[in-house]
């Protein structure tokens, strides 16, 4: 008879949008991205290559690489600084390095060590993006919103980001969940 783990049903909370942090580099400060932004979303965009070789009937995929983007949208609030930024690219018609950021997206679930005062630090990811700007709108009397994509330039860069001081360090960090997964694997095997 089979042995299974049933800590892994243990939790059933499915994370919440706010429990992932955008960062945007605007004149060399990190700014939030969360007032007036009502979606900012991450599509990974895997590529994959098939081939079917000569004694299979069924093909083999490969993950060869990304296209990640990220797409936005918010209402226009002047005095949010990451958002301000966005859509000056699209009203001033900013191309190549004048339309490029820097993003960072911060896993808030998955502390690195206990939060303080002094410091607060999360597994994140830090990516340069081209800042695409699709459309602004509203209608007589209504909220003006603007919408546009994100593109990941290259590829991300692992670290950690640190709420309090809102800096970003580059390195292999684990955070919570990770540790627990590395426990879980380094643990008892199932038995049978």
């Amino acid at each position: 008879m089979k042995k299974f783990n049933l800590q892994i049903f243990a939790g059933r909370s499915a994370l919440i949008r706010n429990m992932i942090g955008d960062y945007l580099e605007v004149s060399g400060k990190m700014e939030l991205c969360g007032i007036g932004f009502t979606k900012l979303n991450e599509s990974p965009g895997a590529q994959s290559d098939s081939t079917t070789y000569i004694n299979e009937t069924t093909s083999s995929s490969d993950i060869i690489g990304y296209e990640t983007e990220f797409p936005y949208e918010f209402d226009a609030i002047p005095s949010q600084k990451a958002l301000y930024t966005l859509w000056l690219d699209g009203r001033d018609h900013h191309t190549g390095d004048d339309a490029q950021h820097v993003f960072v997206k911060v896993d808030l679930f998955n502390p690195i060590g206990t939060p303080s005062k002094t410091a607060a630090e999360c597994k994140a990811r830090k990516f340069t993006v081209s800042n695409e700007v699709s459309e602004f709108a509203g209608d007589g009397g209504q909220k003006i919103t603007a919408s546009g994509t994100l593109h990941a330039v290259g590829d991300p860069i692992q670290g950690k980001f640190d709420t309090v001081s809102m800096t970003f360090t580059e390195g292999e960090f684990k955070g919570k969940y990770d540790l627990e997964l590395e426990a879980e694997a380094g643990g008892e095997e199932a038995t049978e």
